[in-house]
């Protein structure tokens, strides 16, 4: 058995390693336009932060080529990979040709940069898997004290807090509509957003960027009512799946523009699979098509596929229910399923608390928290959380993917046991979701 696998980051390193633990004869070649390998966004700030001492520690597990090597798993590094032949079986990359009996797409996705006018390459960053992207912009901050940052998800808020934590001077944050607007309702958002202006970043909110242009060196963002003089750029306004091989390719791209794929993840051709942030997801919700462009996710599709791709498709993909987690300053931000707002857009009648209390008591240093919870009102089931705490939130965000993965009645989640210790934790949901179900009636 040959199988070929276009990328190697998180899905594709993780389908290679299934179908080695499932076939100790497979033929396997994994291919990445890239000279070397690569690392996760979320894991660069940790090195710009100084969290991380240098970037070599980035490098581990599936991310050295050793990796492969051991496994003998041939891993084909700067071999871009420019048509898929699906009548003969056969990629091409690099002008070779390459046979198989199944492959794999993980191709991953590449940040997008707005269409401002004016824009030039210079002094303006953004984050990829490519940890050269890392390094530029680490050199970029260790010469300035100025940037504005554009885009209000959570890379752009761990950007500003690293900045902060560097001394600079003026930090700008300019978000379009809302900050962490696909986690978080924009009650929740208001207290990040204090967090922030306490912490001394410039936030403005709505901005109308007109145009971006350069004056002795440094970079001017125009606004419609303001013009912001900084030292550099930085983009943290999304990314964009690499679809154009499935494209041309002749598979089904979504309405999302994301690669089409079954609960096995197999695309229309059954010899093609996809995986991570190429591949059109769906929520676990009620089933809505959408685009999840997370690690976690990347190495969960990674394993169906790449075992699928060697069992026959034995294991199916049930969805997301979108869990996530990030830090900003000295709060951790969970969320998962729904926000209130994508609920009402998808036609669905919602009832939602929001309640002020503390992972600790009071008496025993606990810190603020806030915690707000979502349930349809018809089937009285829990949609979403949103999380903003001092505390750790991890525990309470999974126990609620669990939730809402199972559509389990909030009557029978509120008796669920939960571990307390006076000095370790308390149950932290047990008072929204009394309130939440008080609420529903």
């Amino acid at each position: 058995m040959r199988v070929c696998i276009i990328g190697a980051g998180d899905a594709g390193a993780i389908a290679a390693l299934q179908v080695r633990r499932l076939n100790s004869e497979a033929q396997i070649d994994v291919f990445s336009k890239r000279q070397e390998l690569g690392c996760n966004p979320c894991e660069i700030p940790l090195v710009l932060s100084g969290a991380v001492s240098k970037w070599e520690e980035l490098y581990r597990g599936y991310r050295v080529t050793s990796f492969y090597e051991k496994r003998n798993i041939k891993l084909h590094l700067n071999a871009e990979v420019t048509d898929i032949l699906r009548g003969e079986k056969t990629i091409v990359a690099t002008g070779k040709r390459y046979g198989y009996d199944k492959a794999i797409l993980a191709l991953g996705a590449t940040p997008i940069l707005p269409a401002f006018s004016g824009l030039d390459n210079r002094n303006e960053f953004t984050l990829s898997t490519d940890i050269a992207d890392g390094k530029a912009l680490e050199n970029a901050i260790v010469k300035h004290n100025s940037a504005a940052i554009i885009g209000g998800g959570f890379i752009a808020l761990e950007i500003a807090e690293i900045l902060k934590t560097r001394g600079y001077s003026n930090i700008y944050l300019l978000v379009r509509r809302d900050i962490m607007r696909a986690y978080l309702d924009q009650d929740m958002a208001e207290k990040l957003k204090q967090v922030l202006v306490e912490r001394g970043i410039n936030l403005i909110l709505p901005a109308r960027i007109e145009r971006i242009s350069n004056r002795n060196g440094k970079k001017c963002v125009i606004l419609s009512d303001q013009e912001l003089e900084v030292d550099f750029i930085f983009f943290g306004t999304g990314a964009e799946s690499n679809i154009k091989l499935a494209q041309d390719t002749g598979l089904e791209i979504g309405e999302t523009g994301d690669i089409v794929v079954n609960q096995y993840l197999q695309t229309i051709d059954p010899d093609i699979y996809a995986a991570g942030d190429c591949m059109e997801n769906w929520d676990m919700v009620i089933g809505s098509k959408r685009r999840h462009q997370l690690a976690a996710n990347a190495i969960r599709t990674g394993y169906i596929a790449g075992r699928n791709a060697v069992l026959g498709n034995r294991i199916s993909y049930k969805g997301t229910v979108m869990p996530f987690i990030t830090k900003v300053f000295d709060y951790q931000v969970g969320a998962v399923g729904f926000t209130e707002r994508e609920a009402g857009e998808k036609g669905m009648e919602t009832t939602s608390v929001m309640v002020n209390t503390s992972h600790l008591r009071e008496p025993r240093y606990g810190n603020p928290a806030w915690y707000k919870l979502i349930a349809e009102r018809k089937t009285q089931v829990l949609i979403g959380a949103q999380l903003i705490s001092q505390e750790i939130v991890s525990g309470t965000i999974d126990k609620l993917a669990i939730a809402i993965a199972s559509k389990m009645p909030l009557i029978e989640l509120v008796q669920i046991d939960s571990c307390y210790s006076p000095r370790v934790q308390e149950d932290q949901i047990a008072v929204p979701l009394q309130r939440l179900i008080s609420k529903l009636g």
